[in-house]
């Protein structure tokens, strides 16, 4: 137990029911302390196999600080999805380097952020060789970003897939499972689609008993398959044989897995001018993984959650119509704000409506006709 000034001991706050000391009882983690920068202009070239990305900083094109308020952990996090979506598709007819190359002069420049900004800020001459130093420890290679942009863009799609069960919006979870451009999703909920055919004893007979017989039976056990395929689902557009909801706990323990550890540290906070305890941040993937991480562990217990009529707002979602990401406004926003996506919400509420009436009409007509009846 810790002691004061006095060598009094001082009551533990920790939670004695678990036996995890999460961030309140260690303290807390206020602030992701990140410091933002990028450059106006990029050169990219082969070297080798490897495509290079060079940072252009010289006079005239001093990189600039963009303001941390308007970077925050989950606008770089949507923005990063919605490159990953942008480059993945086969619509798509911009070569890969020039988004990423337009993204990183747009936001922030992506790798050893903290590094390259302790070197601009001290006494930082645009004139000398410390440009040029900047410039070097500013290189990345195009092949590494898109590895890193592919893992996170998997598991943001994991977890808004699973997000929507919740809800049993069950469309991007039944639609995931893809081969994109360069992206190829997770597979988790194939095996929900489909019933399975149930194996007959006689086919299985033998199996474990005589493992002379194992290779004989196996084959046996998959031409009885091959003749007996797997049922097609149901009628409906998004329809699971086998509910993943079900598995929620499980597959969101297959999630958790993919996000990465952090390494903590004091960091100095310039705009408040103390040290906080925060993740050691070398990428924009850091700071992408780390809020994805939070939002995970800020979620509400599933059984709370469950009472909700709606999803709430502040959670990430895809629109309706294009598949972007976004951060919900409202517990009722669906679509995002480009005209073509809300002439599509427009007109399904014109559907719905029509629906709606229509159908109050029969049951009007039925009522009378039992009535007159």
């Amino acid at each position: 137990m810790p002691l004061n000034w006095n060598d009094e001991h001082i009551p533990s706050k920790a939670d004695k029911t678990t036996d995890i000391l999460g961030l309140k009882e260690i303290g807390g983690v206020e602030h992701l302390v990140y410091h933002p920068f990028r450059f106006k202009n990029y050169t990219c070239d082969l070297d080798g196999k490897e495509q290079l990305v060079y940072p252009v900083c010289k006079p005239g094109q001093e990189p600039e600080f963009p303001s941390s308020e308007g970077l925050t952990g989950k606008e770089l996090l949507i923005s990063l999805c919605n490159l990953a979506k942008v480059i993945d598709s086969y619509e798509n007819k911009t070569p890969k380097e020039q988004l990423i190359l337009k993204w990183c002069m747009e936001n922030m420049h992506p790798y050893r952020v903290d590094f390259i900004y302790s070197e601009l800020s001290q006494d930082f001459d645009i004139n000398s060789v410390m440009a040029d130093i900047v410039e070097r420890d500013g290189i990345f290679e195009i092949e590494r970003f898109m590895k890193d942009l592919g893992s996170l863009y998997n598991a943001v799609r994991f977890y808004v897939a699973l997000e929507g069960l919740i809800y049993s919006d069950d469309e991007i979870a039944y639609n995931l499972y893809a081969e994109g451009r360069y992206f190829e999703s997770y597979n988790y909920f194939e095996s929900y689609k489909h019933s399975a055919p149930e194996i007959p004893d006689d086919v299985m007979e033998g199996i474990e008993s005589s493992s002379k017989n194992i290779v004989e039976q196996m084959q046996r056990v998959n031409e009885y398959i091959e003749k007996h395929p797997a049922k097609q689902p149901p009628e409906g557009e998004f329809d699971f044989y086998h509910n993943p909801y079900d598995d929620y706990d499980e597959l969101r323990t297959k999630l958790v897995d993919f996000i990465p550890d952090f390494n903590m540290r004091l960091k100095f906070n310039s705009a408040t001018g103390r040290f906080d305890f925060s993740a050691d941040i070398d990428s924009v993937f850091d700071i992408a993984w780390y809020t994805l991480a939070r939002m995970i562990s800020e979620d509400p217990a599933l059984e709370n959650r469950q009472r909700e009529e709606s999803r709430p707002e502040g959670i990430m979602i895809c629109c309706r119509h294009c598949g972007k990401f976004l951060i919900r406004r409202s517990n009722r926003q669906e679509f995002c704000d480009s005209e073509e996506c809300q002439r599509a919400r427009n007109a399904r509420k014109q559907m719905a409506y029509r629906k709606r009436k229509a159908k109050n009409a029969s049951e009007k007509k039925h009522r009378r006709k039992k009535t007159n009846g």
